[in-house]
């Protein structure tokens, strides 16, 4: 199958190893990356792939697990091209494998105001749409005026933030369409102000939240409660399985202390959902999210 690919003007790499490119620095391999050069090279590879062969999307890798099997068949990654960024004095262009951090660095450096309140946040666009990335008090949706999107068979589509009706961490794209841009609500504003909230928030990140070989929160706050209060209160903020532990700066992050596989991942957190519901009642959801073949 992997033989009678399509003709691309991106590139194509074979046998990938996400151990590379995951922040927790697990997974097996890929069959294939696509990384598409612009909207038509990704029609194109969709509309003329091989009957049978899969496709799954990540962005920046930043909140993603891919298991030890690795991944079958073709991963798209929108990240080493598909990155303009157009600003304009009431809105912002911005294709969905653009950096976010990049995107929010762009805009205060322009004096404009759009997602600034979201820096520290490491993935790309596309992937901070399909998850409705947010801190407490502003999500993306709260920015995001309309994106654009192309199914699993090449077929374009558009639609704005209240299509979409996003909900708490789930960006409610529809199931099999890639996220390739969107449009983002801004404003002028102070560059000095911009810079002030940016530092103020980088600040407040990095004295609650660890650095290191991590994906960001490990499971989604429940309505009204806060995901590591549960964890902590049900005793799991010092657990562990091989190399992969539970923060001790904060108990929703996930790290990897040096040669973690995937399986310890998955194994941690299904014995910390499994604790969590025995002490509180209350089954924890991923926001992690999980690909690949164990």
């Amino acid at each position: 199958m992997l033989r009678n690919l399509p003709r691309i003007r991106g590139k194509y790499v074979f046998d990938y190893d996400f151990k590379e490119a995951t922040f927790l620095r697990v997974g097996g391999k890929c069959d294939v990356v696509f990384n598409p050069m612009d909207l038509a090279d990704l029609v194109g590879f969709l509309r003329n792939r091989p009957s049978g062969l899969g496709v799954v999307v990540i962005g920046n890798a930043s909140n993603t697990i891919v298991l030890d099997g690795g991944v079958r068949g073709c991963v798209i990654n929108l990240s080493r091209y598909m990155r303009r960024i157009e600003l304009k004095s009431q809105y912002a262009v911005v294709e969905a494998g653009a950096l976010l951090p990049h995107f929010i660095n762009t805009s205060v450096e322009s004096s404009v105001s759009s997602c600034e309140k979201l820096c520290g946040i490491p993935g790309t666009v596309g992937g901070a749409i399909a998850m409705n990335a947010g801190i407490p008090g502003f999500e993306i949706s709260n920015a995001l005026a309309s994106v654009d999107l192309v199914d699993d068979c090449g077929t374009a589509a558009s639609a704005t933030v209240h299509e979409l009706d996003m909900k708490y961490r789930d960006g409610n794209v529809p199931a099999g369409s890639i996220v390739t841009s969107a449009v983002f609500r801004t404003c002028g504003s102070s560059r000095a102000d911009l810079e002030n909230t940016v530092k103020e928030l980088t600040g407040k990140r990095l004295r609650s939240q660890p650095l290191g070989a991590t994906c960001g929160s490990a499971f989604k706050n429940p309505p009204n409660m806060k995901a590591w209060e549960l964890i902590k209160e049900s005793g799991c903020d010092r657990l562990s399985v091989g190399s992969a532990v539970v923060s001790d700066k904060h108990c929703n992050f996930l790290m990897n202390a040096g040669g973690a596989k995937a399986s310890d991942f998955v194994k941690l957190i299904e014995i910390i959902k499994k604790i969590v519901f025995e002490k509180t009642g209350i089954l924890l959801n991923e926001e992690i999210k999980i690909i690949g073949e164990r």
